[in-house]
């Protein structure tokens, strides 16, 4: 029915939260300018912990046509930023593709960005093929019970993730960065580690170095906080530990990895 909602709560409408050059991301997407990040409303996955839970479970954002986001892109191309980055898009793939072809119709030049929880289907993503530039990915859980736990009964979370992972390898390859220092294709891999191994950290860094290149760009984040619904879950309800973190990164070292970022030293 017209105006129904998802699983995702988002509708037939687009909805967007912001958009603006974004100095948080990595360093390689960031450079002088910032990444022209466009936050997307809503969220199929809905993690228990998400820092962003007003766009995500609450819904904060408005209605926008194509055209305005089309816009929202060649404003950020003149503010100088180094991309477009699309964060949480996969509800509003259809809009995003409209918008990115009336843009470069106008000018845009940008490399595309597509910043995704991983949760993917290969055949979307085979729709893509030759629009992304860069694919800014999560691989959040090896653990099918804490993916249905902590992620709206997402249980095939890691067999689906998988596959779009190895999509979007195919599509973009390894991604290095260029001589001023920025990625302007490629897959990026971003894994946050949780309390208590709960995601399985050790087995996601191994499945990276044996499925996909050793050169494999992967960012293992140290900054999980608990935030919204996290303090149900007794287990989730701290940062991490300095042990935890360095555990992970000894094991992503050991399995031949050779492309990682690290944050707490």
């Amino acid at each position: 029915m017209r105006g129904l909602r998802g699983d995702c709560n988002a509708n037939a409408d687009l909805e967007i939260s912001s958009a603006h050059p974004h100095f948080g991301e990595e360093r390689e997407l960031v450079g002088e300018n910032g990444s022209g990040t466009i936050f997307f409303t809503n969220c199929s996955l809905l993690c228990v912990f998400c820092i962003n839970y007003e766009i995500s479970h609450l819904g904060q954002g408005r209605k926008y046509s194509v055209s305005e986001l089309a816009n929202m892109m060649l404003l950020l191309q003149r503010r100088g930023c180094h991309n477009i980055n699309v964060v949480t898009p996969s509800h509003y793939v259809p809009h995003i593709v409209q918008a990115l072809d009336v843009a470069a119709g106008q000018g845009l030049r940008l490399p595309v960005a597509y910043n995704t929880c991983g949760w993917e289907k290969p055949e979307i993503l085979e729709l893509l093929d030759g629009v992304v530039d860069v694919y800014l990915s999560d691989f959040k859980y090896m653990d099918s019970e804490a993916a249905d736990k902590y992620s709206a009964g997402a249980d095939c979370y890691p067999e689906v993730t998988q596959k779009a992972l190895l999509e979007m390898h195919r599509q973009v390859g390894v991604a290095h960065a260029d001589e001023t220092g920025l990625i302007n294709r490629g897959l990026m891999i971003r894994h946050l580690v949780m309390p208590e191994n709960v995601a399985r950290s050790d087995r996601v860094v191994r499945w990276v170095a044996n499925n996909l290149p050793k050169d494999t760009y992967l960012n293992i984040m140290s900054q999980y906080t608990p935030m919204y619904k996290a303090f149900d879950y007794p287990e989730i309800s701290r940062r991490i530990t300095r042990s935890e973190y360095n555990n992970v990164l000894t094991i992503a070292r050991s399995a031949g990895l050779t492309n990682i970022r690290q944050q707490m030293r």
